[in-house]
């Protein structure tokens, strides 16, 4: 893809990209962006789900500890690192502040 690294935070703002596709195939969840798919469990669904353009993604990790019960650091933890690897795969792109 040839984009820089970019440093994601929990203030980050991300949105889908056009060209990437959620599926349900053979009982599982799919995103995919040209032939790259990444399968999602129940909480990556729940993170994809919530990227819409204007939640951080500190807002999203809160509304996923409170669904899941766990720490509200480490759901943050967690939404910020699966993001870098959303971003990595061209499914999701940076909303520019």
């Amino acid at each position: 893809m040839g984009e820089t690294e970019i440093e994601l935070t929990p203030a980050s703002v991300l949105q889908r990209r056009v060209e990437a596709r959620a599926r349900r195939y053979r009982g599982r969840m799919y995103v995919a962006v040209r032939e790259q798919a990444l399968e999602l469990d129940e909480v990556a669904q729940a993170i994809v789900r919530r990227i819409d353009g204007t939640s951080t993604l500190r807002g999203i990790a809160a509304v996923v500890a409170e669904e899941y019960g766990v720490p509200a650091e480490n759901a943050t933890g967690d939404t910020v690192e699966f993001a870098a690897q959303l971003l990595a795969h061209g499914v999701v792109e940076v909303v520019p502040a």
